[in-house]
């Protein structure tokens, strides 16, 4: 029995509307060739009835009257339904011979029907003679005479039936092999909805290792899978990630809100002046506005994730982007001991957002000033690779060991070395949400010594240049390369 779902399927229905339109254009060809072939046959037999009339008009001229009748005669003599007939009458209506009774004279075709005499009867055999009508040719002769020949159209009328019963044939074959065919076809398809149907399921109760089965064919299923298999492997990510970010806030956070209630109950117990108290409330402002400063970071990465910022992209010169970062922290890397140095190779744009770029930039030398020690150099570079453009930001600090390089990037996640240092971990994740937000790459290598971090952002479209005159009013000078 065939399931309702299957008859209410698009590819049920796909498969019905193919049978259908196959069905009717073979039903066109078929009686297109039906057509043709009637008029071929009828064709036929008015050619052959007029060669036969000439014939016998020219034994009429050659041999007379009598000629024509033996002529006449020995046909009659030889005839086997279906058959022919014959008329020769003289000017009185009197038939002299053929198989037709007198009538009165008309030339040219037409069709006629015979009654059928004992003789005719007994001469078919059983054959419908009289069923068929007769094409039949009259002439006019000399001396008065009137001929007529004429051929029924038994041969006419069974191709025709033939025609018709192979069309109807040729029709239903069609529109069962049609729908067999669907239906197989439609049987598969359903099949690998179901498994995607049955993967589906399994996700929503909460398996998120499921993923949609491909068979290698490289078809359109195969393609929806691949592509349902990478949507899920995000989310994956995603959860995984939230998963992580709970986590690490419940650790992170917890620290410093212990730190600060403690701090506000030896206040309360132990604070003896109006001075004592104010000390304890601002470090406890300092430590609330740094948890707010967290919080604040967590949902800055949040929003850039989320893809929102995408539709306020623009042509970005990024030339601009590093004269700004330069000129902020400049003074800062020089209070704290470091170098901080900024080269251009070649101007470039990239299109994207400009405070999330110049963010990234930021996070980055801030990131080795505060990690490196003094004396430290960085350098903040500018270049175009292969027509994309480059960022780097490297320093000769104390880097970060290879294994772990994927893991810095990792909300809250901060080296062994770097927890005594004042921050929260996320200015790398900030840096990682921003690439990604613009489809660009990032690499963290050995600068032998210290890190370099390079970030590949896309190829600018096809003539894109950097807007000129971007780059701020009083930016320090920068260096640059020639191309």
């Amino acid at each position: 029995m065939i399931p309702p779902s299957f008859l209410r399927s698009t590819s049920f229905r796909l498969a019905a509307l193919y049978a259908i339109v196959f069905g009717a254009s073979v039903a066109v060809l078929l009686l297109s060739v039906y057509w043709s072939s009637v008029s071929a046959f009828e064709q036929q037999i008015d050619e052959s009835v007029r060669r036969e009339v000439e014939l016998l008009v020219n034994i009429h001229r050659a041999r007379g009257a009598d000629g024509a009748t033996r002529a006449i005669r020995r046909r009659i003599a030889t005839l086997e339904p279906p058959r022919r007939y014959y008329l020769l009458q003289d000017a009185s209506g009197r038939r002299i011979a053929g198989n037709l009774p007198p009538m009165a004279p008309l030339e040219g075709r037409t069709l006629m029907s015979v009654p059928v005499t004992d003789e005719d009867r007994a001469a078919s055999q059983g054959e419908p003679v009289n069923v068929f009508p007769v094409v039949a040719v009259g002439r006019r002769l000399s001396g008065g005479l009137f001929l007529l020949v004429g051929e029924n159209r038994f041969r006419a009328v069974k191709a025709e039936e033939a025609i018709l019963l192979a069309l109807g044939w040729g029709i239903a074959i069609t529109v069962i092999l049609a729908l067999g065919g669907g239906a197989l076809v439609a049987a598969g398809f359903l099949r690998r909805i179901e498994e995607i149907n049955r993967t589906t399921r399994s996700i929503i109760e909460g398996n998120l290792s499921n993923r949609m089965l491909t068979r290698g064919g490289g078809d359109e299923m195969d393609r929806l899978a691949v592509n349902l298999n990478a949507m899920l492997d995000r989310i994956q990510s995603l959860m995984e990630g939230l998963k992580r970010v709970s986590d690490d806030i419940a650790h992170d956070l917890r620290t410093p809100l212990a730190r600060l209630r403690q701090r506000l109950e030896i206040a309360r117990e132990r604070a003896a002046t109006a001075a004592e108290f104010a000390a304890v409330m601002d470090q406890s402002i300092a430590e609330v506005d740094a948890i707010l400063d967290t919080f604040s970071a967590l949902l800055r990465i949040a929003q850039i994730e989320s893809g929102t910022r995408r539709g306020a992209f623009s042509e970005v010169n990024m030339e601009a982007v590093v004269a700004t970062v330069a000129e902020t922290y400049v003074p800062v890397a020089e209070d704290s001991g470091h170098r901080l140095l900024a080269r251009v190779g070649d101007a470039c744009a990239v299109h994207g957002d400009r405070g999330l770029i110049t963010q990234l930039a930021a996070n980055l030398v801030e990131n080795s000033i505060r990690h490196c020690p003094a004396g430290a150099t960085i350098t903040l570079a500018l270049d175009r690779e292969g027509g994309r453009p480059v960022l780097r930001v490297a320093d000769t600090g104390p880097g970060v060991p290879q294994a772990e390089r994927e893991k810095v990037f990792r909300r809250f996640y901060r080296l062994e070395a770097s927890r005594t240092t004042p921050g929260s971990g996320l200015g790398l994740a900030l840096v990682k949400a921003v690439a990604d937000l613009h489809g660009a790459s990032i690499e963290l290598a050995d600068n032998r010594p210290g890190l370099r971090v390079t970030v590949r952002f896309r190829a600018p479209a096809q003539g894109a240049e950097a807007p000129a005159g971007a780059a701020p009013e009083g930016a320090p000078e920068l260096l640059r390369e020639p191309n």
